[in-house]
């Protein structure tokens, strides 16, 4: 990933390059970003040569990680080491070191906690490289893809586990837990998001925290959940009944999973993400559930769980082979009861390929 930086500077004219954004340095150095994520990462063209600033307590992790071509400094003021190169600076006039440079690129755009510092230093000459650093990430190499599909596989073997663990009595809480260890003995060292496992009300919340509500009867189990394998992540939605649900949440559940398959008809290069998006609401529309869709219809998922493309009302983002995408429809009625299904879909020459097709949309209990 680290050669992506030569090409991100030389399509932008770029004579420096510095990445400040936690998951950017992840994806460029392939390495965990943890804490608070406090770091620069900088390419120089002239010198052809990477370096990465770190806090002291990060140096070792990273230095051990990374090939010997990167230059790895230890940013301290306070403590000197004989094994490690110790920059004795803040982070501000570490950046005003290539202050001197024109033509100098940041991803400006997206959150870091060393943002206002960079362009309070080099505001002037800066160029933003947002959109350069969103083009790479958005368009998944066959390695990338291939962790991804992992990742879908070990998340379906917990959503399976708590759908093996469902009874009466059982609380969210406790089920989330049984998802976690199910996952972390399959080899999983960090999640993607904190896992939803929510039932009747708390499923009316398109995000919620599992709470200690116990399962009743007739009652409806939303499970959305993901984990990370080799730094990318899964992103997977599913519905439980848990008794004969209602005429209504049985016609949600019909609609949802229709407005499902249709958008994933509509997944093809060329396709704008917006349009996919509509082909959604149109569905959903037909049942008279179109204004209980109150969000965007997916998202691209790599490095983090969020990331372009999005597929939303009015993105005009056009779909290309490679970029791999959430679709997860839903409806919501607040205080009664939630439904959403979601796929993971890779894009591909032809149209696309569902990752997590394995898994059955509704599982279906008692």
């Amino acid at each position: 990933m680290l050669n992506k930086l030569k090409v991100i500077a030389e399509e932008a004219g770029l004579n420096v390059l510095i990445l400040s954004a936690p998951d950017n340095v992840e994806y460029f150095t392939e390495v965990p970003t943890l804490a608070d994520g406090v770091a620069l990462l900088v390419y120089e063209k002239k010198e052809d040569s990477i370096s990465l600033y770190v806090p002291l307590l990060e140096y070792y992790r990273y230095r051990d990680h990374l090939p010997q071509t990167v230059n790895v400094y230890a940013v301290s003021k306070t403590t000197k080491l004989v094994d490690a190169p110790v920059v004795e600076l803040d982070w501000g006039e570490i950046v005003g070191k290539y202050r001197e440079k024109e033509k100098i690129g940041f991803d400006a755009s997206h959150p870091s906690p060393l943002q206002k510092t960079i362009y309070s230093v080099i505001g002037e000459k800066s160029v933003d490289i947002s959109n350069h650093v969103w083009r790479t990430r958005m368009i998944k190499s066959s390695k990338e893809i291939e962790s991804i599909r992992e990742a879908v596989k070990v998340t379906a073997r917990g959503i399976l586990a708590v759908y093996a663990g469902l009874r009466d009595g059982v609380a969210e809480t406790s089920l989330t837990g049984l998802f976690e260890k199910t996952v972390r003995e399959n080899g999983v060292e960090r999640l993607a998001f904190d896992p939803i496992i929510v039932f009747k009300p708390n499923n009316a919340y398109p995000h919620a925290l599992p709470s200690n509500r116990v399962l009743r009867s007739r009652d409806l189990v939303l499970l959305d959940v993901g984990v990370k394998v080799n730094g990318r992540c899964s992103d997977i939605t599913r519905m439980i009944t848990w008794g004969k649900p209602t005429k209504d949440e049985k016609n949600s559940i019909e609609a949802v999973v229709e407005a499902l398959e249709t958008a994933i008809d509509a997944i093809k290069p060329g396709v704008k993400a917006g349009d996919v998006h509509e082909s959604a609401v149109k569905t959903l529309d037909k049942y008279g559930l179109r204004d209980r869709f109150i969000h965007g219809l997916g998202h691209g998922v790599g490095v983090v769980v969020h990331e372009p493309p999005y597929l939303r009302t009015g993105n005009n983002t056009t779909l290309e082979p490679g970029m791999v995408v959430t679709v997860e429809p839903g409806v919501y009625f607040p205080g009664k009861y939630g439904v959403r299904v979601e796929e993971l879909v890779v894009v591909t020459k032809k149209g696309c390929r569902v990752l997590s097709k394995n898994l059955d949309k509704v599982l279906n209990a008692l």
